[in-house]
C-alpha cells in the first residue's frame, strides 16, 4: 500500500481515532484486531504466514518441557526458513513477496530470543499480537522492540505535546517524501538520462548508484518520520532509523547511523552470539553484513555486497587505531581527517553496488 493514498490515510486516521476512543483496558485487544484486519485485507498471504508463525513462536517459548532451547531454535528456524523461501520465490518472479514479512520475521526472532532468556515481563497473547501487528511499523519498519512497546502500551496516556509532535513529524516526513522524490526521481533522473550515456560501464553504474543511495535514504528516512509521527499520535514511541549517515566519518559509523533498527538487531542477534562462540570478531562482522545483504535481497550479488561492507569494516577496525595513535598529535591530520573520512566513506558506500555487481558478473561468466 502506498503511503500517499486515500486508503492509507483512512486506515491511519481510523487507527488513531480508535486507540483514543476505546478505553485503555481494551487497547491490547483493539490493536491486534485492527492490525490483523488491515493485513488480511491488503495482503492475505502475509496475514496467513504471520498468524501461523506468531502462534508457533509464542507457544514454543512458553513450553516448560526441557530442554527449552530446542523449541526456541525450532521456532526461529521455521520463521527464518519461511522468510528465505519467500525471498527466493519472489526473486524468481513466481511468488508475490508477503507484505511486511522482513520486519515481522525479525521481530518474531527478537521476541523468541528475549523470551527464552526470561528478559521479558509477563504479558498476554493479545499484547504479543498487538506488538507483532502494530499498524504503523508493520509495513516499513523500523524494527521496534517488544520491551519498549509493552511499556508504552501499558503506560500510554493522552499527551497534547506528544500528539502535536506526531503531527509535525508526519508532515515533515511527507514533505521530505514529496520534495525528495521531485529532486531525485525527476530532476536528477532527467539530468542523468540527458547527460550520461546508458551503456553498461562502471562509470554509469557509479552514477546510478549515487541516485540509488540518495533515493533510498530520502524515501526510507521519510517513511520513518511518518511512522514515528503516526505512532506518536497514538501514544507510542518508535526508534529512529537514520541519523544523517552520509556525515559518517568511517564505514563503521555509517552502519551505526544507517537503518539503525536493522543494524542494532543484527548486532544483538548475529554479531554478539557469534563473537561469543567463535571469539572471532571479523567472522562475526562478515556474518552480520551478509545477513543485512540477504535481508535486502536473497542473491549472490547481495552476499557479495555484504562481504564488501564487512571487508571495509574489518580493514577500518584493524588499522584505524594504528593511524589514530600515530597521527593523533598531527595538526594537519586533525584538520583534514573528518572531512576526508566523510568523503571516503561516501565513495566507499556508493562503490558497493557497482563493485559487487561487477564481481558477480565476472563470477557468473567464469562459471558458465
Amino acid at each position: 500500500m502506498e503511503f500517499v493514498s486515500v486508503a492509507f490515510f483512512c486506515w491511519v486516521f481510523s487507527f488513531i481515532a480508535l486507540v483514543w476512543i476505546i478505553p485503555d483496558k481494551y487497547t491490547q485487544y483493539l490493536l491486534p484486531a485492527f492490525g490483523i484486519t488491515f493485513i488480511f485485507i491488503i495482503a492475505p498471504i502475509a496475514g496467513a504466514i504471520l498468524m501461523a508463525e506468531s502462534f508457533i513462536c509464542y507457544y514454543a517459548v512458553k513450553q516448560h518441557r526441557k530442554p527449552q532451547w530446542i523449541y526456541a531454535i525450532l521456532s526461529i528456524s521455521i520463521v527464518f526458513s519461511a522468510f528465505l523461501v519467500c525471498k527466493y520465490l519472489a526473486l524468481k518472479n513466481s511468488f508475490l513477496f508477503p507484505l511486511g514479512i522482513a520486519y515481522f520475521t525479525f521481530r518474531l526472532i527478537h521476541y523468541v530470543q528475549e523470551e527464552y532468556k526470561n528478559s521479558l515481563r509477563e504479558h498476554s497473547f493479545a499484547e504479543f499480537m498487538a506488538y507483532i501487528t502494530f499498524l504503523p511499523t508493520y509495513l516499513i519498519g523500523p524494527i521496534n522492540l517488544f520491551p519498549e512497546f509493552i511499556r508504552d502500551l501499558r503506560r500510554r496516556r493522552w499527551d497534547v505535546m506528544k500528539f502535536s509532535y506526531g503531527i509535525e513529524r508526519m508532515i515533515y516526513g511527507y514533505a521530505q517524501l514529496v520534495i525528495g522524490n521531485f529532486l531525485i526521481n525527476f530532476l536528477l533522473r532527467n539530468w542523468i538520462s540527458e547527460n550520461i550515456v546508458t551503456t553498461n560501464t562502471f562509470i554509469t553504474q557509479f552514477v546510478f548508484s549515487v541516485r540509488f543511495w540518495l533515493d533510498l535514504y530520502v524515501r526510507f528516512s521519510a517513511y520513518t518520520s511518518i511512522v514515528i509521527g503516526i505512532s506518536g499520535m497514538a501514544g507510542f514511541n518508535v526508534p529512529e532509523n537514520f541519523n544523517y549517515p552520509f556525515f559518517a566519518t568511517n564505514i563503521r559509523e555509517f552502519w551505526q547511523r544507517w537503518h539503525m533498527s536493522l543494524t542494532n538487531w543484527c548486532r544483538e542477534y548475529i554479531y554478539k552470539p557469534l563473537a561469543a562462540i567463535t571469539r572471532n570478531p571479523f567472522l562475526s562482522i562478515g556474518a552480520t553484513m551478509i545477513t543485512i545483504g540477504i535481508w535486502h535481497e536473497l542473491s549472490f550479488r547481495y552476499i557479495l555486497w555484504g562481504l564488501y561492507h564487512s571487508l571495509g569494516i574489518i580493514i577500518y577496525e584493524k588499522y584505524s587505531s594504528l593511524l589514530t595513535g600515530k597521527l593523533a598529535q598531527n595538526k594537519i591530520y586533525m584538520a583534514v581527517s573528518k572531512p576526508a573520512g566523510v568523503c571516503l566513506t561516501i565513495i566507499f558506500v556508493i562503490l558497493s553496488i557497482p563493485i559487487s555487481s561487477l564481481v558477480n558478473t565476472i563470477i557468473i561468466n567464469y562459471l558458465k
